[in-house]
């Protein structure tokens, strides 16, 4: 039997502390670094370093991986099992806040960070994990280095975001569901995204926090990289999640910008557009509207079942128009459809110049 690593914490044990591994578990481990949110724009090469970096670990049931409160300084990705982070917010009194699986992580603040843990973190079942420390880190990566720079971006982009959701979803009662407004132009090139994203941001600028825009322009997402943020989950992705994680995989999507602007991407590329359905974001709706005061839509052009959807069920439609004379009769006959086929009565349609 081997002896446990001593940076794991309590109730987790090391399985095979070898740095290298074979070139199979190797391959298997860069797999798994593709599919963590925080590594995606990471280069192969770093990629491959880290991999043959990480530890493996073993947690047993009900045991406890990190403690709320504690210093930290490791990292970890989840192979298999499931995990629950929970917070304690009196003596004897905790609520859960995600549920983590397979190619889940936690813990990640204590690679750029000394602060203690925020939350505490339970293997529900069985789980073999990997885990990479601090000082692990900065050897495998320059502390100078464009990588680093990024990785250091990504993970203070996912600080509090998902505790901060969960306990406004906690907090909003039915009747104060989300203000909905849709964002089109029936013709491309309109600046339609730009308007978006700056409606969220001054919307955001007295509700911080409160705004959410979601991207639906598919199939090529561009609010983020207009926002100056970069995404590491999308709405595609929590597609394919189990559904008893599917809001913790939508929330967790959410990025979070220095505005206070909260920004969820469609897709992160054009191929995952055929999976968001008319059924998809209704279920991330039911979510999205208790968590926030505002949620801003940005749709594409195409005029899809998806499109037609959102703007059915928003509040508020903002119609942009340019100054050509085919933009103006396109606008003529969409105003027809609002009013003739889906019932969108004109006092909710704003038209922008």
């Amino acid at each position: 039997m081997k002896d446990p690593i001593p940076i794991i914490p309590s109730g987790v044990s090391d399985t095979d502390r070898s740095s290298s591994g074979s070139p199979d578990e190797l391959r298997r481990r860069f797999q798994i670094l593709e599919r963590v949110a925080i590594f995606f724009t990471l280069p192969d090469n770093i990629l491959h370093a880290i991999a043959r970096r990480l530890a493996p670990a073993s947690a047993a049931k009900g045991s406890v991986i990190v403690h709320q409160g504690d210093p930290g300084d490791t990292m970890f990705i989840v192979e298999s099992g499931r995990c629950e982070v929970y917070v304690e917010e009196s003596p004897g009194h905790t609520i859960t806040i995600a549920l983590m699986g397979p190619d889940d992580f936690f813990g990640e603040m204590a690679l750029i960070s000394e602060e203690t843990r925020t939350a505490s973190v339970r293997a529900l079942e069985d789980c073999r994990l990997l885990t990479l420390d601090r000082k692990t880190l900065y050897e495998t990566v320059p502390a100078d280095s464009d990588a680093l720079i990024e990785l250091t971006k990504l993970v203070e982009q996912r600080k509090d975001t998902l505790p901060n959701l969960i306990a406004r979803a906690r907090m909003v009662a039915p009747e104060q569901a989300a203000s909905t407004v849709a964002v089109y132009s029936p013709k491309g090139g309109s600046g339609r995204t730009t308007i978006a994203v700056n409606l969220a941001a001054a919307l955001a600028k007295r509700f911080p926090g409160e705004v959410l825009l979601v991207d639906l322009a598919l199939p090529y997402n561009h609010a983020a990289l207009i926002s100056y943020l970069t995404p590491t989950g999308c709405l595609a992705a929590a597609s394919q999640v189990p559904p008893q994680n599917f809001e913790e995989a939508v929330l967790g999507a959410i990025l979070h910008h220095p505005g206070g602007m909260m920004l969820l991407p469609g897709v992160l590329r054009a191929e995952q557009a055929d999976l968001i359905t008319v059924d998809l974001v209704n279920r991330a709706m039911g979510i999205l509207v208790n968590a926030f005061r505002y949620i801003v839509f940005d749709l594409g052009v195409a005029f899809t079942d998806i499109v037609i959807s959102v703007l059915d069920h928003s509040q508020r439609v903002l119609v942009l128009v340019t100054p050509e004379l085919s933009s103006l009769k396109d606008v003529g006959e969409l105003l027809n459809i609002f009013t003739n086929v889906l019932n969108i009565v004109p006092g909710r349609v704003i038209l922008a110049l």
